[in-house]
């Protein structure tokens, strides 16, 4: 599954990296010129990261090599659609410190996004297949998210964003990834050189992947 793994991966990171939904506490909204830095390091970390969580992926079977050169195939998309994200939350820093926003979680957009994954799934006839590896891209990407916010610095730990709902968030991602060229042929192909690398649950599956 890392085509789905990294796929989905994608989705989840990009909305990890601003954090999601909200309690009733109230926490002081991040200025733009403060987070700026870790912006522009977190989507230079997406394959480091990954190399560092192969681990995950090991257990698959799968050769991580060969899947890792599926992923740099494709990495030009990846920070497309982080750049997207981030463009379209550009407004959601403050630009001068002072105001107040209400505090987000990140387990909550991870399961807005998980739940649109597993809705493109079963849209195209594969969810049952695909399932039993979701565990492993779950796992894959906390590790993953993790780790890039590390990298970018974590300049969020202390303050947050007047952000969209995770309905909202997930779509957007979504689209963005459809706008950096994440088409069915293009998901399918990386489908495919994922088989080849040797995940061989996804044989019979990438043929019916659709992304609508």
């Amino acid at each position: 599954m890392v085509s789905f793994i990294k796929l989905s991966s994608v989705f989840l990171f990009i909305a990890a990296t601003t954090i999601t939904i909200t309690t009733g506490q109230m926490i002081k909204q991040c200025v733009c010129s403060e987070i700026q830095p870790c912006v522009s390091k977190f989507s230079d970390s997406v394959i480091v990261c990954a190399d560092q969580c192969q681990h995950h992926v090991a257990k698959t079977g799968a050769n991580y090599q060969a899947l890792r050169s599926c992923i740099l195939n494709k990495e030009p998309m990846i920070k497309s659609t982080i750049k997207c994200q981030n463009d379209k939350l550009a407004n959601t820093c403050a630009k001068r410190p002072g105001n107040m926003v209400k505090k987000r979680y990140e387990e909550t957009i991870k399961i807005a996004a998980i739940s649109e994954i597993n809705k493109m799934l079963s849209s195209s006839g594969v969810l049952s297949q695909v399932k039993p590896l979701l565990g492993v891209g779950k796992k894959f990407y906390s590790c993953v998210a993790k780790c890039m916010k590390g990298k970018a610095g974590n300049c969020q730990d202390n303050c947050g964003l007047d952000l969209p709902s995770d309905t909202v968030m997930v779509q957007q991602t979504k689209q963005c990834a459809q706008a950096s060229g994440f088409s069915t042929p293009v998901v399918r192909d990386l489908c495919g050189c994922a088989v080849k690398a040797g995940l061989s649950q996804l044989n019979g599956v990438c043929d019916k992947i659709t992304i609508n």
